[in-house]
């Protein structure tokens, strides 16, 4: 389903073609009349990489997504349901509601989940489309910091699988207890589901000061076998580089081995949950000042792959 804009910008083309000027010149104005609205100087272009997906959520596309049924380990005082994750006039809509969710059979985890007292939600790429090395993009924005106290929203890269299985993951986290900051990762294990265990490969996490993050801003990671690279509105906030993981010349405690930067193919995700009160203080917020239904928003998502390391899925 195209957009109203998305016409227009095919009828200009089409006379464009039609007049002579050439598929060179209509191929341009093509790719810059319809950016999505980002930030001042956005061009959506980026050397040695090539958008291969542009969602701008005007329909819900299950070739590209599926709905997370789970819950973030022992940290979540929510469940991941369907009502969770809505598309509606061309945004995406994560909520969190206050109500009982049932016992029952989680698919993601193959296990049986307990009782809980809140819903919310999350998406993930389905694996026919897995990604890897590539720039991923989304305009997102927080609840507002008035009716949100205590969350986490994101945008990731995650696995946790093979042989030996490895947790691999490179966050954008925004949380409610500290609205003017977002929290960039990498996080790495092996044969591991317990997020501490992960702290032998090092804590790279860092909670950077921005700017509101409930006013829409524009987050991207940029994944590539040396480096990986934080940006919000196209500054760049954070790099890790694989020389700094190495533990060169000895690793600092808790890091006891080296970590490598990702290689895996992995699901990017995208979710929001409220944290359980136990670790409240180090992560998401007090949610006493919640009013729900509470929303993050999502505007559009956009990746570009590694024009080195394509994906045959993609």
């Amino acid at each position: 389903m195209t957009s109203v804009r998305q016409r227009i910008n095919l009828v200009i083309v089409m006379m464009l073609l039609s007049s002579g000027i050439g598929d060179a010149l209509a191929q341009d104005f093509k790719s810059t009349h319809d950016l999505p609205i980002a930030y001042a100087g956005y061009t959506g272009n980026y050397s040695d990489f090539t958008l291969v997906l542009d969602e701008r959520f005007n329909v819900f596309n299950t070739q590209i997504w599926e709905i997370g049924d789970g819950a973030v380990g022992g940290e979540a005082a929510c469940r991941f349901q369907p009502q969770g994750v809505k598309v509606d006039n061309g945004l995406l809509n994560l909520i969190i509601r206050k109500e009982p969710i049932a016992p029952g059979w989680s698919n993601d985890h193959k296990m049986q989940k307990s009782a809980y007292e809140f819903s919310c939600g999350e998406l993930r790429t389905t694996e026919s489309k897995k990604i890897r090395y590539g720039r991923y993009e989304t305009r997102m924005k927080a609840p507002a910091r008035t009716v949100a106290s205590g969350y986490i929203s994101s945008l990731f890269t995650y696995t946790n699988e093979g042989e030996p299985r490895e947790w691999e993951e490179i966050d954008v986290e925004l949380e409610g207890g500290r609205p003017d900051k977002f929290q960039a990762n990498l996080i790495y294990g092996r044969n591991t589901w317990q997020w501490w265990a992960t702290r032998k490969w090092g804590a790279w996490e860092d909670k950077i000061n921005i700017a509101p993050v409930d006013e829409w801003r524009v987050y991207a990671i940029e994944w590539i076998p040396t480096e990986i690279n934080w940006y919000v509105d196209g500054v760049l906030t954070k790099s890790l580089k694989q020389d700094a993981l190495n533990c060169d010349p000895s690793c600092v405690p808790p890091q006891i081995y080296p970590t490598p930067i990702p290689n895996n193919l992995s699901q990017l995700m995208i979710n929001f949950w409220i944290p359980k009160d136990e670790i409240q203080h180090d992560f998401g917020g007090n949610k006493k000042r919640n009013v729900y239904p509470m929303y993050t928003q999502y505007d559009w998502i956009r990746f570009y792959e590694l024009d080195a390391e394509p994906l045959a899925q993609w």
